[in-house]
């Protein structure tokens, strides 16, 4: 949960702290007044990037040399402060607790958050990598997952694929990589395929919620065959030589989302991808709280995704979860928010770069 939340030189927004509510947050105001720069300021505290952009540059104001974000965070019954500093040159500043961090891993641990908006690909349509990015959040954060493998994994796969590219890899040098990888991605392989077992199950509630009759099926493709990934990636040499890159492993894992055997996203209306695409999301966050952690779970302009009956749907479930929710929108209809969490809800108000609250909640 975020207690305080302060940015300076963020993008579109003057200065400024906001004391948040436990529960429900609303940023209000005309399109372009800056309200998605406040998610996006969570989103690089809890990820170190924008849910908009890959360019971290462009969250800075452009007559600012660098940009700060600063939250105070409660996570498991403990107080933390988080910090972020991108400077022009792309350089990053990470903090906790007034110490710096190595890596991003020791701010997302503290602050997990989720996010859906109009400008992220929905998981249904999405590519496989944007599964593979939702089935990582769930084993890092709900299934033990360490941050330094995933992180070893993709330097290896890195390595192995560059020299493949060269074509002067020998096969001595390959089984060296090959070990390193089939021990780096069995351990990925299992922190993903235990939060995928406890997603399944919340899904068909979460599912069942917004539309009993759509009939969608999850399964877990781990990336290879059912043999062991040392014995996939030796099997896989004289293929990964033509094609000059690494055909197994679980890099290329994906989260098949199926409907009658058919791939979810030729059959599924828009509308209906996003309530499947809704439903991942609220299974995800539950499953967390489920493993002790207390997601923030970001909506960006929910009006724009939902309709008013799946709206509904989503406020009575994030009711009953009890997590905290940052939203914006035009004005409180275009948020949804249901009568009974207007009344505890903080609100704000965002107009030419500048916040008031307006609402204590």
């Amino acid at each position: 949960m975020i207690e305080q939340l302060y940015f300076k030189n963020l993008r579109g927004l003057d200065e400024a702290t906001c004391q948040l509510a436990p529960n429900v947050n609303v940023w209000v105001g005309e399109n372009g007044a800056g309200k998605t720069s406040v998610l996006e300021s969570v989103s690089l505290l809890s990820t170190g990037r924008s849910f908009v952009t890959s360019r971290t540059k462009s969250l800075i104001q452009f007559d600012a040399p660098d940009l700060t974000v600063f939250a105070r965070v409660m996570q498991c019954g403990v107080q933390n402060r988080l910090a972020v500093q991108c400077v022009q040159s792309g350089e990053r500043r990470l903090r906790v607790n007034g110490a710096s961090a190595k890596a991003q891993s020791a701010l997302s641990r503290v602050l997990p958050a989720l996010f859906v908006a109009p400008q992220m690909p929905d998981l249904v349509s999405g590519a496989p990598g944007d599964r593979r990015r939702f089935l990582d959040w769930g084993a890092f954060h709900c299934a033990g997952g360490q941050a330094g493998v995933f992180g070893d994994l993709r330097r290896a796969l890195l390595q192995r694929n560059t020299g493949l590219r060269s074509g002067i890899l020998t096969d001595r040098e390959l089984v060296a990589w090959d070990q390193q990888i089939a021990s780096l991605g069995e351990q990925v392989h299992g922190w993903r395929e235990a939060f995928f077992a406890r997603l399944a199950t919340v899904f068909v509630e979460k599912l069942r919620a917004f539309d009993a009759d759509l009939g969608i099926g999850l399964v877990y493709q781990k990336g290879w065959s059912d043999v062991e990934l040392g014995q996939a990636l030796e099997q896989s040499r004289p293929k990964d030589r033509r094609y000059r890159q690494t055909q197994v492993g679980p890099q290329r894992a994906d989260l098949l989302i199926q409907r009658g055997g058919d791939r979810a996203g030729d059959v599924l209306s828009r509308g209906q991808s996003k309530t499947v695409h809704m439903a991942l999301v609220l299974s995800q966050l539950e499953v967390a709280q489920r493993a002790g952690m207390s997601p923030v779970l970001c909506l960006d302009d929910p009006g724009a995704e939902l309709d008013v009956n799946h709206q509904r749907v989503v406020w009575e479930s994030l009711q009953s979860a009890q997590c905290q929710v940052l939203a914006t929108g035009i004005d409180l209809a275009r948020v949804g928010l249901p009568a009974s969490v207007i009344d505890v809800a903080r609100v704000f108000h965002v107009k030419r770069g500048q916040i008031e609250l307006i609402k204590e909640g």
